[in-house]
């Protein structure tokens, strides 16, 4: 039934791109209109040198590997706008940037690398003009790191200060008569709280505190940094105001003019001898929508679905592979082509890093993390294989928004690990529980009648608690994971175990309290991992390089076709619906899946996004 399905699925899709040719078709180039009078002798506008201003547009998400589904080929990534940049900065014929900035979805981690990139460019005497038509916490400190910042004349500067939201689902479980048989290793790892109090514990108040104590500060640095006229005490009183109407964030200096679009252009034309051109597509070629028509076009849309792009690489140059980590930590499944979520699963993350370690070319490693954590058996397979590679050659880890728990379980064993300060990482603990529904079964009606062989036989059962031999078993396991943890964490870190337990217990940090307490070697993004990674190597910074993505991207078909050769389909995380992410909100419903197939998991507490 489900290879039928999914031949289904493949049918319907070539069936939709037959018929929707501009699926594939990218934007074209607008010719301009050139009259017949302007032929005949140059204006005083031609005769101008002109000033190239490069629009640059940062909306939406930014995800850190473009998903495989081809409806999904919009999505971009973090490292497609910082290479866009870097191209930007090296083009001499660059007087400027207008940056369109709006609805946000990243974190802390991706906000602060993108400040750095825009910072960058600035430096090498490139003007940045942000554009804002309205924007909250995370589109205003992007925009504060520009030169100006315009607001459209009805906009709002959503500036606030931060929250954290915990919910607690204990007394809807009681009204269901479902009961939370769960236990953890570590006094902060908190992540199951909401199925068995309704009120926060006081550990979790005091991590919950010391993260928004330290995002404030960068906050507040981030707006004190960026505007010239406004220093840290300003920034904290401005922040306890908003948010701003347009005219009261032009008056309290947030920002430097209320315009629309075009009359921010035209007041770039009318403040110098020069004319402005603006260029919306810097860099990328014009190609015309392919013809999909017949069967011509059905072999062009055949290869286009089965064709990957392929790496050019410059001879001579000295290779790094960039191995991206990206999402929960699941055990080996079947990709879902149909799935814009991404995972990280050993079979795909241990066979990139091993090509890495064999592959004589590659001189390096980095290992860029962005991951809640889940599965510990399958964070611990990836671990040894980053511990053997780690031995042969450098291996630098960048984290991302988040590398926590088994996400920081993955990256102990590198040689150097780089976070941004507003990184989320730590969360050294395990969890295992099961949700007790027996009563619920009853309530509505279901009953179930269970036959076993053996003692623990019931251990995964969702009818009945755990008995006392089967609490013994599951905390023994919990006990033991987290000092294999804490073990390898010393190792990795070269501290002793006893000073690893202190600073685990599940407890979270931010990358720059990680970077204090030795978790952490670098604070900075992709950037300074790859320069890291050049100096061990012994090349300078500026040396170019071959970046060697992995693992390589699957064609359609490839993904397609290794699903369906699958003979036993494993649940994944991303076959379910992501939940919303809530400043502080937990998450935890999406974990209990896991439990139903192993009995110890390596997860963060909760979410942490910028609004």
């Amino acid at each position: 039934m489900q290879k039928l399905t999914q031949l289904f699925w493949l049918l319907t899709v070539i069936s939709l791109l037959l018929i929707w040719p501009s699926a594939f078709a990218q934007e074209e180039a607008v010719e301009p209109q050139v009259s017949a009078d302007s032929l005949d002798a140059p204006s005083d506008a031609q005769q101008r040198p002109s000033r190239k201003y490069v629009e640059l547009s940062i909306r939406g998400p930014l995800a850190e590997v473009r998903p495989t589904f081809v409806f999904s080929a919009q999505v971009k990534t973090l490292r497609s706008i910082t290479k866009q940049i870097d191209k930007i900065r090296k083009d001499d014929e660059v007087a400027g940037v207008l940056l369109k900035i709006g609805g946000l979805g990243i974190g802390w981690a991706k906000l602060q690398e993108l400040r750095d990139k825009i910072i960058q460019l600035r430096s090498g005497g490139v003007e940045v003009i942000s554009y804002l038509e309205s924007g909250g916490n995370a589109e205003y400190l992007l925009a504060c790191a520009a030169d100006r910042i315009v607001l459209m004349p009805t906009g709002m500067v959503g500036l606030t200060g931060l929250r954290a939201e915990v919910m607690f689902y204990k007394g809807l479980l009681d009204k269901l008569d479902i009961k939370a048989d769960m236990y953890t290793v570590g006094k902060y790892k908190s992540a199951l709280e909401p199925f068995m109090r309704d009120s926060m514990s006081e550990a979790q108040r005091e991590v919950l505190n010391a993260i928004l104590d330290d995002l404030y500060a960068q906050q507040v640095e981030m707006l004190a940094n960026g505007r010239g006229e406004i220093d840290a005490a300003l920034a904290a009183d401005l922040i306890d105001q908003g948010p701003f109407t347009a005219e009261e964030a032009y008056q309290t200096k947030l920002v430097d003019a209320l315009q629309y679009y075009d009359e921010l252009v035209q007041s770039l034309e009318g403040r110098a001898a020069e004319k402005i051109e603006v260029v919306s597509r810097h860099g990328k070629k014009s190609t015309e929508a392919p013809e999909l028509i017949g069967f011509a076009g059905f072999m062009r849309l055949f290869s286009m679905l089965t064709s990957s792009k392929k790496p050019t690489s410059g001879a001579g140059k000295p290779k790094i592979a960039l191995i991206y980590a990206t999402g929960p930590i699941m055990p080996d499944a079947p990709t879902n082509p149909f799935s814009t979520g991404q995972v990280i699963t050993p079979g795909v993350v241990a066979k990139a890093l091993r090509e890495a370690r064999e592959d004589s070319d590659i001189q390096a490693v980095i290992m860029r993390i962005d991951s809640p954590g889940g599965s510990a058996v399958a964070s611990d397979i990836i671990w040894r294989e980053v511990l053997l590679t780690q031995r042969e050659k450098p291996l630098v880890v960048s984290m991302s928004d988040v590398a926590g728990s088994g996400g920081y379980y993955i990256a102990m064993a590198a040689g150097t690990i780089v976070a941004e300060p507003g990184t989320i990482t730590g969360s050294i603990g395990v969890l295992g529980g099961k949700l007790n529904l027996k009563g619920f079964y009853n309530k509505i009606g279901l009953t179930k009648t269970v036959i076993t062989r053996g003692k623990n036989a019931n251990l995964y059962s969702d009818y009945g608690d755990f008995t006392p031999t089967e609490r013994e078993r599951l905390q023994k396991l919990l006990e033991t994971i987290y000092q294999d943890f804490v073990r390898k964490t010393a190792e990795g870190r070269d501290k002793t175990e006893a000073e690893i337990h202190e600073l685990a217990q599940g407890r979270i940090w931010t990358g720059k309290q990680a970077k204090k307490i030795g978790l952490v070697d670098e604070l900075g993004g992709l950037d300074t991992a790859l320069a890291i990674a050049k100096k061990q190597i012994g090349l300078d910074r500026a040396d170019e390089i071959d970046i060697i993505i992995l693992p390589k991207p699957k064609t359609f078909f490839e993904t397609l076709i290794e699903d369906m050769e699958m003979d036993i389909r494993i649940p994944m995380m991303s076959h379910l619906p992501m939940p919303t992410p809530i400043e502080g909100t937990l998450s935890n419903f999406y974990w209990l899946h896991l439990f139903a197939n192993e009995s110890v998991a390596a997860v963060m507490p909760f979410e942490i996004v910028i609004r």
